[in-house]
């Protein structure tokens, strides 16, 4: 088996799309997030037990989830929240999402009977669906929600095929949706008594787990709160190791910590480096031949992600950088590398620089980088701390002010991550030219104490 598994790989090689993968769900390049899954695993195996899985945007919480779904062959349906988003779109887009069950009977991890009542019910409840609503200038097509097609109704066609029910990004509703969400959970609670493997997990965004419980308190000792905390540097280090490894190459010891340093423990973001990366060397596919890479192309693959978000992030970071203030400030949060500082330290670091600035002054700038508009900094009233409103902003900052710095040639920079500096596009000289650096400032020390 192994001489034949060795021929499929020869003849099959993997792609690099496969393995790296920073917009879809990490299949191959996976890595396993231990007492999180146990905790996960443990209440899906619950009957009644309903779930709300909640951390920052790229936390791996999608993938977690679906990735623990198709281990355990357990039939899942998935509807994606915006902000416009009602409890009749979620339902109907749940009832779309159905026909592989219910029509194409195929596509499904784990077996299931559908009675040829439910069926036939379905498929009625379906035509009449179909039928559309024309907006007065024909313009827009309004899909009716059936009556017939209630959240009991939902529940019991979800029962019958063993289902769960994800629906993510839950909290961009609004709190009239969310209520409805409330009442949908309490009614698939009750539906277990007769249907014990329907659940719904609720994928949201940190903080979104008491903005459902509160809205009822009944639902309290019914539903779990999982948090996925971001991931650890090591975890990142072991996507980055698993990836090589199916694509037979290895990466030095120094990429890989810069890819760890400014992924900012976002998985997306290190699938996204590790493609760039590869793609850079022209590598696509698993290698015949074993090679390896240094960071020479390191720079510009983070320039790369810079300017994939220039029309986003990075046009917002330029137009507040004109204002000095705020440049420093961005850039103590970089330097201090905390997940929140405050006010003082902010002051301490910026009244450092050319010139003092008043508490006013840093005040104002500080609620304005904190703007609906602009949302660079979060505060939080709880622990009177300042923190970068999501790791993707953190992530960016990182990558900007290093270009920046790289920009200026700052070789001389006294930073305890000296090698995680980008000093230009060819690392190689850069670090040669560091050890020299350092011989010559631990030659004057000897000198200085010779003289003492």
């Amino acid at each position: 088996m192994k001489f034949v598994s060795g021929l499929l790989n020869i003849f099959h090689r993997k792609d690099l799309k496969e393995i790296f993968t920073p917009n879809t769900i990490a299949k191959l390049a996976y890595v396993r997030r231990g007492e999180i899954e146990e905790n996960l695993l443990s209440n899906i195996t619950i009957p009644g037990k309903q779930i709300i899985l909640y951390g920052h945007s790229g936390s791996g919480k999608t993938t977690l989830i679906r990735k623990m779904l198709y281990d355990k062959k357990i039939n899942f349906v998935q509807v994606h929240c915006s902000s416009n988003t009602t409890i009749n779109d979620i339902i109907l887009d749940t009832f779309d999402n159905l026909d592989r069950f219910y029509i194409a009977e195929k596509n499904s991890n784990k077996s299931y009977t559908i009675t040829g009542s439910l069926k036939s019910e379905y498929k009625s409840i379906a035509s009449e669906i179909s039928v559309t609503k024309e907006s007065s200038f024909g313009e827009t097509m309004v899909r009716i929600l059936p009556p017939r097609l209630t959240s009991q109704k939902l529940a019991k066609f979800l029962g019958e095929i063993d289902a769960v029910w994800i629906i993510e990004d839950f909290h961009k509703v609004s709190n009239e949706e969310k209520k409805k969400i409330a009442d949908i959970l309490k009614i698939f609670i009750d539906a277990a008594n007769d249907y014990p493997n329907v659940k719904i997990i609720c994928i949201g965004a940190v903080g979104s787990a008491r903005e459902l419980i509160n809205l009822d308190s009944n639902l309290y000792p019914r539903i779990t709160e999982l948090h996925v905390p971001l991931l650890s540097g090591q975890e990142i280090k072991e996507i980055i190791n698993q990836g090589c490894k199916l694509l037979n190459i290895s990466m030095s010891d120094n990429l890989i910590e810069k890819i760890s340093y400014y992924s900012n423990r976002l998985a997306s973001l290190t699938h996204q480096m590790c493609y760039d990366i590869c793609d850079s060397n022209k590598i696509h596919k698993q290698q015949y031949k074993h090679k390896r890479i240094g960071d020479k192309y390191f720079k510009s693959a983070i320039e790369s992600y810079v300017n994939k978000n220039s029309d986003t992030l990075k046009g917002i970071y330029d137009s507040c950088v004109k204002r000095q203030l705020a440049w420093y400030i961005l850039k103590t949060f970089v330097t201090i590398e905390r997940d929140s500082i405050r006010f003082s330290e902010i002051q301490n670091r910026v009244c450092q620089k050319q010139r003092s600035y008043t508490d006013e002054e840093i005040m104002k700038e500080l609620d304005e980088l904190s703007s609906a508009a602009i949302n660079i900094i979060r505060y939080d009233n709880n622990s009177d701390r300042y923190s970068i409103s999501t790791p993707f902003w953190g992530a960016f900052l990182k990558m900007q002010i290093a270009i920046e710095d790289a920009n200026r040639n700052n070789n001389k920079n006294k930073n305890k991550r000296k090698k995680l500096i980008l000093k230009n596009q060819n690392d190689i000289d850069a670090d040669v030219y560091n050890v020299l650096l350092e011989r010559m400032e631990e030659f004057k020390r000897l000198m200085a104490e010779a003289r003492n």
